[in-house]
């Protein structure tokens, strides 16, 4: 609930309007946010498994390709190590002997190479060159024909061009007699003297290390091992290529022999079949012959790349499908939005229309208040003006003229009563809650007004013996009474019986609490159903216009809850009202204190008066004088505060708390109680909103109007409080 003040101070509680703006674009906000979460989580997530798993599948390739070379690269050596035992084992029978004693031997010469190569299948055949690249023995023929000729074989033109005794590796060739491909390792042969005596071919199937690199990849389409040269040329591969084939200028790995390295790894498009590959290479023993493992980019990537696509197969469509959901939801709530936007301004229209009737009946309320008040204002004035007339003619005849003060005095009373009960009804009259007596406050309510409500109408009165005192303001509860009395004969206006009963009461008290309830009961024609809720709000009223406020059930009910108790009415149509007051019980000694009329008072010292009214401040000045004091007056704070600074004397301070200019009553004071705190400080006010601030400081506050007597007889506490060393508060 929220209040709201009109222009005349009136509050009243309203539903607050619907929140249409925060809200709605929060939540706005965070179903973008979602949305943006689910087209960007999901793809984030998908890119960082596929990285990882991407890098994952070419790191163990890579490392496969690292074994397969490295027991490449072994079986190769164990092959060059066994031609190395063979080469031993024939240049030990040739022994240094020329051609031509060889050929002699020549069947003896056949059977020990077709010993030394036995049943070794990378062997194609061994054979034995003489001096012009003839043969001189043979392991495949005892008698190879003589016609046959090497001399235009690189191998053979390498050794009559060397006398280095190291292998040389032929490339790719096909054998003249069989017509079989071989690749040959040639040693050359040479006398005692150094001279060239022929070469020593060993040749060896380029499909035995085929069928080796085969079985070492397990037919694995995507990896192939190749056994090649430094130069590049390429002599057995698997997979199968051209016997002519060999790497091109621009091949990394060709670089790398080149530049002998003995092993490394690199990732590139192949010169041999314009595949993207990874490599590994290493070196075969000292020779200039390498065996590189490689594997098939695209291949080797296939699995991820169907993991890859399975995986977001069903993270994208889920994404999307979540994207979806998180669009229709910002559009629902924009569409919800708007509807709120009108329902909004449907409830703004409705409350200006709820204000323009608040305020049609907040102007007709005060209408029959204005009527009510100006009435009873009249009434008093009327009694004022004529006294006053009477009084004047009095003073001439030279008569006394109190019989015409006296209604005057009355007039004054009974005006300010009823502003007492306006303010009661605002609740800006600061009740001074006591200790009542009910024993006896309801029987001098009785006498009161069994004089004033005539001969027809009967007040019983019914205490219950030991009765505690209430906590209220005695002058509210008072009033309250003579108010519910006066209701009670308006209900009977015939004539008849009211009756005022008070007793204890424990029932519904907070923690059993004491309390006592008054109960004022007529037998009139009671209050009709419809009107029972109405009856107890401000301006209500049944009475003819200019009979009554409306305030008298308001002022009741004010009195009763600000003194902590309720108010219940109990009533039944031609049957009679009965009013109940519950309010909290105080002390059993309470008594209700005895008025006794103030005596002349005489009273010395400087008073100084602050007070912007000059009616109020002559009347005061003169009573004030006539009471022995000598008033200085000033009609504005800051120039009593210059009177007291030049150190003029002042034995008390009576300032009004509502003044013109910047400096109030109460500012006044606090700085008068901070360098003077021997000073008696008395402050007045017709403003009862400002009563907090000045008793909150701790200043005494008299009400306007006073009476001579009461602020006499304040005057006269005050001074005597001052010689008796009684500070003023600060």
């Amino acid at each position: 609930m929220t209040s709201s003040v009109d222009e005349d101070g009136t509050a009243h509680q309203s539903t607050p309007a619907p929140a249409v703006q925060q809200a709605p674009s929060t939540a706005t906000k965070w179903l973008r946010w979602a949305l943006l979460a689910s087209l960007v989580g999901p793809t984030v997530l998908l890119a960082y498994v596929a990285a990882t798993s991407y890098q994952a599948a070419v790191r163990d390739s890579r490392l496969r390709l690292a074994r397969v070379a490295q027991i490449a690269q072994e079986q190769s050596a164990r092959v060059v190590e066994t031609n190395e035992v063979v080469s031993r084992a024939v240049v030990g029978v040739v022994g240094g002997r020329s051609s031509a004693t060889l050929r002699q031997h020549r069947a003896e010469l056949h059977g020990t190479l077709r010993g030394l190569a036995g049943d070794l299948q990378q062997f194609q055949s061994i054979w034995i060159w003489d001096e012009s690249g003839h043969p001189v023995a043979s392991s495949i023929r005892p008698d190879p024909p003589a016609s046959l000729s090497v001399q235009d074989r690189e191998y053979f033109q390498w050794a009559t061009t060397t006398d280095s005794r190291d292998w040389y590796v032929s490339e790719p060739l096909r054998s003249k007699l069989t017509g079989e491909p071989f690749f040959d390792f040639t040693k050359r042969l040479s006398r005692p003297d150094g001279r060239f005596a022929g070469v020593l071919s060993i040749s060896l199937f380029p499909s035995y290390f085929g069928k080796l690199f085969r079985e070492l990849v397990q037919q694995d389409e995507a990896f192939s091992v190749v056994l090649l040269r430094s130069d590049g040329v390429i002599i057995s591969r698997h997979p199968d290529v051209e016997m002519s084939a060999r790497l091109g200028p621009a091949s990394p790995t060709l670089r790398d022999m080149r530049a002998g390295l003995l092993s490394g790894e690199h990732a590139g498009v192949s010169t041999i079949d314009n595949r993207f590959r990874f490599v590994a290479f290493r070196k075969v023993g000292a020779l200039p012959l390498y065996v590189a493992a490689t594997a098939d980019r695209d291949l080797v990537l296939a699995p991820w790349r169907r993991a890859t696509w399975l995986l977001a197969s069903f993270t994208i469509p889920l994404s999307l499908l979540l994207a979806g959901l998180c669009w229709y939801a910002i559009r629902r709530v924009r569409g919800e939005h708007a509807m709120a936007r009108i329902h909004a301004q449907e409830y703004e229209h409705r409350l200006r229309a709820e204000r323009a009737l608040r305020q049609s009946q907040k102007m007709e309320a005060l209408g029959r208040l204005t009527a009510g008040v100006a009435h009873d204002f009249n009434n008093l004035l009327m009694v004022v003006q004529n006294s006053a007339v009477l009084a004047q003619k009095l003073e001439q005849r030279g008569k006394p003229t109190t019989p015409a003060l006296a209604p005057i005095q009355r007039a004054v009373a009974t005006g300010a009563q009823l502003t007492r009960q306006l303010l009661a009804f605002a609740r800006r009259q600061p009740l001074q809650v006591s200790n009542v007596s009910l024993q006896g406050l309801i029987p001098a309510v009785a006498d009161l007004l069994k004089s004033s409500l005539g001969r027809n109408y009967e007040i019983e009165v019914s205490l219950e013996p030991d009765l505690p005192a209430v906590r209220a303001d005695e002058a509210e509860l008072e009033l309250a009474l003579i108010n519910l009395c006066i209701n009670a004969r308006d209900a009977m206006p015939d004539g008849g019986r009211m009756s005022i009963a008070a007793s204890p009461c424990t029932e519904g008290a907070p923690g059993h609490q004491e309390r006592v309830r008054i109960c004022v009961r007529d037998h009139g024609h009671g209050i009709p159903p419809e009107l029972v809720d109405k009856v107890l709000q401000p301006f209500f009223t049944t009475k003819p216009v200019g009979k009554g406020t409306g305030l008298g059930l308001s002022q009741v009910q004010s009195c009763v809850e600000q003194a902590g108790g309720e108010l219940r009415l109990d009533t039944e149509p031609g049957k009679g009202t009965t009013v109940i007051l519950t309010l909290p019980a105080g002390t059993r000694s309470a008594s209700r204190p005895e008025r006794a009329p103030m005596a002349e008072l005489k009273l010395q010292g400087d008073l100084l008066l602050v007070e912007d009214n000059d009616e109020i401040a002559r009347s005061l000045s003169v009573l004030l004088a006539d009471a022995g004091l000598r008033v200085q007056r000033y009609d504005h704070a800051e120039a009593a505060w210059e009177h007291l600074q030049q150190g003029r004397p002042c034995d008390i301070l009576l300032s009004d708390i509502s003044l013109a200019g910047p400096m109030t009553g109460v500012d006044l004071a606090l700085r008068v109680a901070q360098q003077r705190r021997d000073l008696p400080i008395l402050l007045m006010t017709g403003y009862t909103d400002r009563l907090s601030q000045a008793t909150e400081a701790g200043f005494t506050v008299l009400p306007k109007p006073i009476g001579p007597d009461a602020l006499m007889a304040s005057i006269s506490q005050a001074l005597v409080k001052s010689t008796t060393g009684t500070l003023a508060p600060v």
